[in-house]
């Protein structure tokens, strides 16, 4: 035991340090509230209409999301139903039954979601959340294969930035690519197909003199790769399943800010073929999570709601290019310009206290999109405030 103690704190201390070297503190002492939006509970590949299909749509991202309070603070149903102006029979707030009405936009434009944004950022709560774009998790694998972070620094590439480019020049053949990714059993490719899987990925790419320099690194990575015995991330896994569950995910939190308390709904679908919820580190059970019943907990059901603007937020996301999105905003109610104008800032607000209540497994790109999203937004609002 002494053993694992000592291998357990080496190992934390080791964490810390590269947490604080990407700017944030886990020591932090604070509550955190958990749901969760588009939980496919796995993501696959099946056949369907003679093709490979994926089961969901890849871009409905995977949502853990929730509220944080550092100030422990005791919270009236009563209280916030009033504000929301519930129905007098309402006995707990729910996303699906209180906020959700189509997709994100149609969802902005009411004042109820306004409402709860302001009561969040006057009590001094911040969200959390992390995302998860199915798409870019499963062909970001297809890098980490054939290159290295040490190949990419030599070149003057940026890591994130290369898998960004590679996952927007996929984007763009995506009926293709679940065509292949079938064919080869992705994300289990036979080593005697290695070469094969690579040169039909090539394919889908445009002539080189058409490509930028990031690109032409990229694609001459994949055919050096050609040459490998193994592609040790698409190499010996299951058949056709890129996601087998999310289960990773809920664990992250509690296991990073050991100090802080951790409050799932009672009803989360951690794992997908298992009813043991225990989280561990080193076979040590952390201490630092709950199981609670939601209509019990106002924190919870308030969690259910971020989660779920997240998810519909997410979807439209990927769904829109910069035009689109600055169309949009070009046409946006001024109850919709408000609402995405304080999702956006508490947003900034959380990540200016706590990068890390913030985690987005996607492409810079999309991080991007969302970025100027809010950015046009807030410009409009206090236009229109001025």
């Amino acid at each position: 035991m002494e053993n694992i103690n000592k291998t357990y704190e080496e190992l934390r201390q080791n964490e810390k340090n590269f947490y604080e070297m990407q700017g944030f503190s886990v020591d932090i002492k604070a509550h955190f509230y958990y749901d969760e939006s588009n939980n496919c509970r796995k993501f696959s590949l099946k056949h369907k209409d003679g093709k490979g299909k994926f089961n969901v749509d890849p871009f409905e991202d995977f949502i853990l999301a929730g509220v944080v309070d550092l100030n422990d603070m005791q919270i009236s149903f009563e209280e916030l139903s009033q504000i929301l102006e519930l129905q007098n029979n309402a006995v707990e707030i729910k996303f699906k039954n209180h906020f959700s009405y189509g997709t994100f936009l149609k969802c902005m434009n009411r004042r109820r979601v306004g409402s709860l944004l302001k009561w969040i950022d006057k009590n001094n709560l911040f969200i959390h959340y992390t995302h998860v774009n199915n798409f870019y998790y499963a062909i970001v694998e297809i890098i980490d294969s054939t290159m290295t972070i040490t190949d990419m620094d030599e070149m003057g590439f940026n890591y994130f930035s290369v898998k960004s480019t590679f996952y927007e020049m996929l984007l763009q053949n995506k009926e293709f690519v679940q065509e292949l990714m079938y064919k080869y059993e992705f994300p289990n490719v036979k080593r005697e197909r290695n070469a094969e899987f690579l040169t039909d990925i090539l394919r889908l790419f445009p002539r080189r003199n058409e490509l930028t320099s990031e690109q032409k690194f990229i694609t001459g990575m994949l055919n050096k790769a050609k040459q490998n015995e193994e592609l040790v991330f698409i190499n010996d896994n299951t058949d056709l399943v890129m996601q087998e569950n999310y289960q990773e995910f809920y664990f992250d939190h509690p296991r990073k800010y050991l100090n802080s308390r951790h409050t799932f709904d009672e009803e989360t679908q951690i794992v997908s073929d298992s009813e043991d919820k225990d989280f561990s580190f080193l076979g040590i059970k952390l201490e630092n999570v709950e199981y609670v019943n939601s209509k019990s907990n106002v924190l919870a059901q308030v969690s259910d709601v971020i989660a779920g603007l997240l998810g519909k937020l997410m979807v439209y996301i990927n769904d829109s290019d910069r035009n689109t999105i600055r169309t949009d905003v070009d046409n946006l109610t001024d109850i919709q310009l408000e609402n995405i104008s304080l999702l956006g800032r508490l947003r900034m607000k959380s990540c200016l206290y706590n990068k890390g209540f913030l985690m987005s497994v996607t492409a810079i790109s999309v991080i991007k999109k969302m970025d100027f999203l809010f950015e046009l937004c807030e410009a409009k609002y206090l236009k229109t405030i001025s």
